[in-house]
């Protein structure tokens, strides 16, 4: 498995598909955060807007990166489609990493804010709650699930606003309204992990939905 993943996160890094994500992911941050000198809190609530659309791109590309010629002879060579679909989801939260890291960093080089321990603490796990929900939309938007590609984007931004507007559809909303309230980095530590380890279940759920959709198709 450690050979699959250095060869998908190689092949991805050769390819640039990350780029137009994280370019996107970028440009938002400069539009939505910079010169920002409100609480930070809100500010990361702004970049897990971003890193939602960001992950999703980002998941779609990486899922869809090899042909379904590749894919074949990457199945063979592992065995398990569930180890090959775990393996990808993987690289695209590795690549979320360093994108959490600049969500973080940017608002502060570029704002005026209170810092503490646990306003970072908090703006990074928003973000990878953020990152787990944009991959599951992925996985369920890409070709493995919906071949025609223009179907799939109109798919995953009817997803993203369902996501974005209506509370009860994942814990995203929730997640920035709890960010944008003036409760303390303390205060809102329990119920922010609840909410990521609520991202994570739907993230699991996704990815054997995947699997068992694109096991059936192949």
């Amino acid at each position: 498995m450690s050979a699959l993943y250095r060869y998908l996160l190689a092949s991805v890094l050769l390819s640039q598909r990350y780029l137009p994500p994280t370019l996107i992911f970028l440009a938002a941050l400069a539009v939505g955060v910079t010169s920002d000198n409100g609480p930070l809190q809100a500010s990361y609530a702004f970049c897990v807007l971003a890193m939602l659309i960001c992950s999703t791109w980002l998941a779609v590309s990486i899922v869809n990166h090899e042909d379904p010629t590749q894919r074949k002879i990457t199945l063979v060579m592992m065995g398990d489609s569930l180890r090959v679909l775990a393996i990808t989801v993987t690289v695209v939260l590795t690549w979320s990493v360093p994108l959490i890291a600049v969500g973080l960093i940017y608002p502060i080089v570029t704002g005026k804010h209170v810092i503490t321990a646990g306003n970072l603490t908090v703006g990074a796990v928003a973000q990878l709650a953020a990152a787990m929900i944009g991959t599951a939309i992925g996985l369920l938007c890409s070709r493995l699930v919906i071949p025609r590609i223009g179907i799939a984007t109109l798919t995953a931004a009817a997803a993203i606003l369902a996501v974005l507007l209506i509370r009860w559809v994942s814990p995203i909303r929730p997640i920035m309204t709890l960010l944008s309230n003036d409760h303390t980095a303390t205060e809102d530590a329990v119920p922010l992990t609840l909410l990521t380890v609520l991202c994570a279940a739907i993230l699991a759920a996704a990815l054997l939905a995947t699997r068992g959709i694109a096991d059936r198709k192949e």
